[in-house]
């Protein structure tokens, strides 16, 4: 039928007057060229909407419509770059490795392909952009894999440090969520650059200390590579964070906000949005189960209320899993999901099960895929051996300076790069 479509109006187009053909019609025009290639104003458009898309997902404003434009042209051209750099050393992203990264994403968010992209879309996802996106991560992971990770050292003496002070301070244990703001400061810059970059933190500043909301100041004017996503990197242990971000942790409680902190990038502005206490050398882990349901039709957690009902009268989890379950790596185990950890489930789950007394049901809550009931199984506390500590040490150390490295370098690709705006 598709096909047919295409057919259809190709067909209907051989009729259209020289007179229309003659008019001047702008079907798209180039925004930047970037060395070869092009940016076009499609590419703008279609950006822009994937974007506002996960922002009102994540809940993270975004700045007005003009600096918006500007961001994402930049994105763009940045992106751009990255794939020719990537054609140039025959590096590629083929459909496999798309598809199996979209399998694993659906996996974490305990849901088929079929369901994940349909919980995509309707959130307002265009789903063929989002793979599209996916194949550009895959494609910037592989070029910073050479590029930049086959350079990256961690000594024995390296993840000794890392060990000892784990051992030695809880505060080291515990895990922090950051939200981050660069102003970018080249290694070439003069002095008036610099002195532009100083006026430009601290303003900055006053604005967050006036009360500005953080996520939109940083969509707004963050240099950064999460600036679209609010800057929030997410969950860290001090060891993962560089080392005049750790030291500015020493004295920061929740919502506080510290900067300019300079490095070789630029100056850094940085708040701690939130603080978990860590498990030290033992990690705790747990067991449920749920019952998962997709959508956010009205009817979803009333069907979900009547599931718990049904239980608490006598009825077996199990069985009703098996029967009403949407969740395919669980409906037919009973509801069970594996042992977890710390950052091994999405948040929102993570953090119903924590909530929970074993043996109890919660009521149903929503998370940005689905409706879920989940009962709390189990609880215990692993320790980990002395060689998966050294292991995991030494790939957290690897990762932190993986993440220095690539930074900078994407910013030498791009100012070796001819960029010109139209």
């Amino acid at each position: 039928m598709k096909i047919w479509l295409v057919t259809w109006v190709s067909s209907i187009l051989l009729f259209v007057s020289a007179a229309t053909l003659a008019e001047d019609v702008v079907l798209d025009r180039i925004v930047a060229v970037v060395n070869e290639g092009v940016v076009l104003e499609s590419d703008v458009t279609t950006e822009t909407a994937f974007v506002v898309s996960e922002s009102r997902a994540n809940g993270v404003g975004l700045p007005d419509t003009a600096v918006l434009r500007e961001r994402i042209v930049e994105r763009l051209i940045d992106q751009t770059i990255q794939r020719q750099q990537a054609a140039r050393l025959g590096i590629v992203a083929d459909a496999s490795s798309v598809n199996r990264a979209l399998a694993q994403i659906a996996r974490g968010n305990n849901m088929n392909s079929q369901q994940f992209r349909e919980a995509l879309i309707q959130q307002g996802f265009d789903y063929n952009h989002f793979r599209r996106s996916i194949e550009q991560q895959l494609i910037t992971e592989r070029l910073v894999q050479r590029e930049v990770q086959a350079r990256v050292r961690v000594s024995e003496q390296e993840i000794d440090d890392y060990l000892k002070a784990a051992e030695n301070s809880a505060n080291k244990q515990a895990r922090y969520r950051l939200q981050h703001i660069l102003v970018a400061v080249p290694s070439s810059a003069n002095a008036a650059a610099i002195e532009a970059a100083n006026k430009k933190a601290d303003a900055i500043l006053a604005q967050l200390r006036a009360g500005a909301d953080f996520a939109t100041v940083a969509a707004s004017q963050s240099d950064g590579s999460r600036a679209l996503q609010g800057g929030d990197l997410g969950w860290r242990q001090r060891q993962e964070l560089p080392s005049f971000i750790d030291t500015a942790l020493d004295t920061m409680k929740v919502d506080d906000i510290r900067g300019p902190l300079r490095s070789p990038n630029g100056l850094h502005i940085i708040k701690l949005a939130e603080k978990q206490v860590g498990d030290g050398p033992a990690q705790q882990e747990t067991r449920i189960r749920h019952i998962f349901i997709a959508g956010n039709e009205g009817n979803v957690s009333s069907r979900l209320l009547s599931a718990k009902d049904r239980i608490q009268q006598g009825e077996d989890f199990s069985t009703l899993a098996a029967e009403i379950s949407e969740d395919p790596n669980s409906a037919n185990n009973g509801g069970e999901l594996p042992w977890f950890s710390r950052g091994q489930l999405p948040p929102a789950l993570e953090q119903a099960a924590d909530q929970l007394p074993i043996g109890q049901l919660s009521d149903p809550f929503q998370t940005q895929y689905g409706w879920h009931v989940v009962e709390v199984l189990e609880r215990r506390v692993r320790s980990r051996t002395s060689s998966s500590a050294r292991s995991e040490a030494e790939n957290t150390l690897r990762i932190r300076k993986v993440e220095q490295e690539a930074e900078r370098w994407i910013r030498q690709l791009r100012d070796e790069s001819f960029v010109e705006l139209r």
